[in-house]
């Protein structure tokens, strides 16, 4: 660090540093690291039979699979101004900024919905449980067979209780469990600073 006089206010003088290259030798640097590991525990339990949806009925959110009936029934009916009012506040503030930045609107939701739900029957399948979330498997299964088989669609629905409700939530949408809970015991990692 090289250290020059400065005038201050005209009268006042002071030593301010001015960066500026070290004159002091250093070995090469040598790289390296410090881990720090996070753990995120979870518990899969699987319904037992598989809890058959009725689209067409809502339900009382006042458990997490009440919470997915009624988000299901609303999706199935692509009413997208009550679907978006049952998350929560600040999840609905999320998304009314991103969907604002990438021009997305409720037809693009509706459409998606009348072809999720075409030629489907829905079922609650399995459940995740996280800290205080619920993450509700829903398996949406073609209703009658086709010359070439097709896949049964998975949708994970993130609910948190508040004030005794399961609101949907996008708190889970950047979190390990929710990527990667089909391979349990997977390490993942990020570089937070690389130098």
């Amino acid at each position: 660090m090289m250290w020059k006089s400065v005038c201050v206010l005209g009268m006042l003088v002071t030593c301010l540093p001015v960066w500026g290259q070290s004159p002091y030798k250093t070995s090469a640097p040598e790289k390296e690291k410090i881990v720090e590991e996070l753990t995120y525990y979870y518990e899969v339990s699987s319904y037992t039979p598989p809890v058959q949806v009725d689209v067409t009925k809502t339900a009382n959110p006042i458990t997490p699979e009440g919470a997915a009936i009624q988000m299901l029934a609303i999706m199935h009916a692509q009413d997208y101004d009550r679907w978006f009012s049952l998350w929560t506040p600040e999840s609905q503030a999320m998304m009314k900024e991103q969907y604002k930045k990438n021009g997305t609107g409720p037809d693009v939701f509706k459409s998606a919905w009348a072809k999720l739900f075409a030629g489907h029957t829905v079922a609650l399948t399995k459940k995740i449980e996280t800290g205080p979330y619920v993450i509700v498997i829903v398996t949406l299964s073609p209703a009658t067979p086709t010359a070439a088989p097709a896949q049964p669609i998975e949708m994970e629905l993130v609910f948190k209780q508040v004030n005794g409700t399961w609101m949907p939530t996008q708190e889970m949408a950047s979190d390990p469990v929710l990527d990667n809970w089909k391979t349990p015991n997977t390490v993942t990692r990020r570089v937070v600073r690389s130098k």
